[in-house]
């Protein structure tokens, strides 16, 4: 299930960027049950994932509090997501990965990656 609504607010740890885009999916695992001679697939539930990317602008002054979140990090950390149909998604993520590029003002541009740990509430 991804949601193609807009964002109305990100929450990674700390820091609260600006969001410009978000694509975040939640998936199920399947798991094959098929027995040796069966005609046909038969398959069953895994576990759920949420993973996603998130294209971000915030104040340079904010940079340390999520590049930590990616080079510093020991855990995982809080993730709310916050749809503009006043859907909210939480749970534990771990960035996976983060680009960022320098505009001439005071924003930074951020492409972030994350994968979900634990439960999810969506």
């Amino acid at each position: 299930m991804a949601n193609s609504s807009a964002v109305t607010g990100v929450t990674i740890g700390s820091a609260v960027p600006f969001v410009q885009s978000a694509s975040v999916t939640v998936a199920r695992t399947t798991l094959p049950t098929t027995a040796l001679g069966d005609s046909w697939e038969s398959n069953v539930y895994g576990v759920a994932r949420v993973s996603g990317t998130l294209e971000v602008m915030y104040d340079k002054s904010d940079h340390a509090a999520l590049v930590d979140q990616l080079e510093g990090a020991t855990a995982a950390v809080t993730g709310t997501i916050t749809w503009n149909t006043g859907e909210t998604w939480t749970g534990s993520l771990l960035i996976n990965d983060a680009a960022a590029t320098a505009t001439t003002d005071d924003l930074v541009k951020a492409t972030i990656s994350f994968v979900g740990t634990g439960t999810w509430t969506v």
